[in-house]
Formats: structure tokens, sequence, C-alpha cells
């Protein structure tokens, strides 16, 4: 039984191999009130995800103690959060990115990056990156549809950079 239970916790990993969606969007969209295409036709499935999130949109972050709170870059470069909710520029589409642990999804990461168009006084100028391999899940709620995008290790997404 617990050789099921190992074999089925693989099969996504070892069934993506030749199905990896690759996810490449900047937010917020060019459309206003609407998420971009590319995030517009996800699937269930492998993904490798890119997203580039600049001001005014402003992810927020879940803490290791379980509390939520907007992404502040302070500095520039890896951001701790143990969930991001994604702004994405529509109430229609909510998407939950869970990077996972350092040790098992090293391609896993969410970061503040150098961005001097958005540099004031009161900002180092930042984009929010969040890239990775993960396995994205479909919840389709009255109004809307909300992906929760789960970690998979690099090996899963062919090792993409």
């Amino acid at each position: 039984m617990r050789a099921m239970i190992l074999a089925l916790a693989a099969l996504p990993a070892g069934a993506a191999a030749g199905d990896v969606r690759t996810v490449v969007a900047d937010l917020p969209g060019p459309v206003e009130f609407e998420a971009p295409e590319a995030l517009q036709v996800l699937e269930e499935g492998p993904v490798w995800l890119d997203l580039s999130i600049a001001p005014p949109l402003d992810p927020a972050g879940q803490q290791e103690d379980g509390s939520w709170s907007g992404i502040v870059c302070d500095s520039h470069g890896e951001v701790s959060a143990k969930s991001v909710s994604v702004p994405t520029g529509s109430n229609h589409l909510l998407l939950e990115v869970r990077p996972g642990t350092p040790e098992q999804h090293a391609a896993n990461m969410v970061s503040c990056n150098y961005a001097p168009q958005y540099s004031d006084e009161t900002s180092l100028g930042h984009v929010i990156r969040i890239k990775g391999c993960y396995f994205a899940n479909s919840i389709s709620i009255p109004t809307a549809n909300q992906w929760i995008l789960n970690p998979l290790p690099a090996s899963a997404c062919q090792s993409r950079d």
C-alpha cells in the first residue's frame, strides 16, 4: 500500500516531462481589469512559471506563522513566503503560488528585482518576480476561476531557466 501511495505521489513529476507548459506574463497586463492571455489559457498540469509583477499591483505573502501581509521590497533579492497571492488584474482569475522549500524546489523563487522606472522618493524601484516549476490546479467558484500552483522539483520541468 505504501509503495502505491509513493508511486501516485511521484506521478505528476514523472508524467510532466513531455507536457510542461510555459507561462510567462507581466502584470498588470495590457488590458485593464483583465489577466494577461498567458494566465487566461492556463491548464491543469505541470507549468514553468515566470511572472513579473509591477506597481501598482502588490502581491501578498503568507509567512511561516500563517499570517498574510503585502510583500515589501526593502532591498533587492529573494523574498521568503510560504504562499503568494498574486493580483492578476482580474477579479475573475485568482492565483495562489506556493514556492515550496529551497531544498526540494530549488528552481522556485520569489524575488524583488531592480526596476529603476518605478523608483521614487518612497521606493527603491522594483518588480516582484515569481518563477519556477509548479503543478497547476484549478478550483472553480461561482464567479471566478482560482488557480493554486503547488511546487514541483525542477526536474519535473526539465530544469528550465
